[in-house]
């Protein structure tokens, strides 16, 4: 659509508007919430105001693997002594019948203290908001999310663990 003149810098300026909404909007996580392994309710990203956020969500058995490195890693290099680090696992495409078995697959699949277990693991059943995190990426991938203490996401892909990559969500949780 061609607009006059005088109407032109207007409906530019409009569209850029509109976009930067948008961009602010998605740059922002949302509200989600889970329970712990220990069963506390957990709302993000209210619980964790003022602190950098660390989340590894696992979207299938088939990334516990991945999850598993990526979780021991991080403890290891001690970015949970200053960042809130989750591992949440979305069972939401889990069948009915064997939803009673997650929890017993996570506690094997879970690395940390005992604490961090029953606090810093979540498990949901609802994906909504907790998938459109990442962009899709295979089964075997974790998705990694990064916020500020604002609770802007700075850094949500779905990759495997590798040092390069360990590197640059350590240096984005900083």
């Amino acid at each position: 659509m061609k607009f006059p003149p005088p109407y032109r810098s207007f409906a530019l300026a409009l569209a850029l508007g509109l976009s930067l909404a948008g961009t602010a909007v998605a740059g922002t996580l949302p509200r989600l919430e889970a329970d712990s392994m220990g069963g506390t309710h957990v709302v993000l990203p209210a619980d964790v105001a003022g602190k950098p956020l660390v989340l590894l969500l696992a979207f299938t058995k088939e990334s516990e693997g991945d999850v598993k490195l990526w979780s021991r890693k991080l403890l290891d290099d001690r970015v949970g002594d200053h960042a809130a680090v989750y591992v949440v696992v979305v069972a939401d495409r889990t069948a009915s019948f064997a939803r009673k078995h997650v929890r017993k697959i996570v506690e094997g699949a879970s690395v940390g203290t005992e604490d961090q277990k029953m606090n810093n693991v979540l498990i949901t059943f609802n994906g909504a908001g907790w998938r459109e995190l990442t962009p899709p990426g295979d089964k075997k991938t974790a998705g990694i999310v990064v916020c500020d203490p604002g609770g802007s996401i700075v850094y949500a892909k779905r990759e495997l663990f590798s040092t390069a990559n360990l590197a640059a969500v350590e240096q984005a949780a900083k």
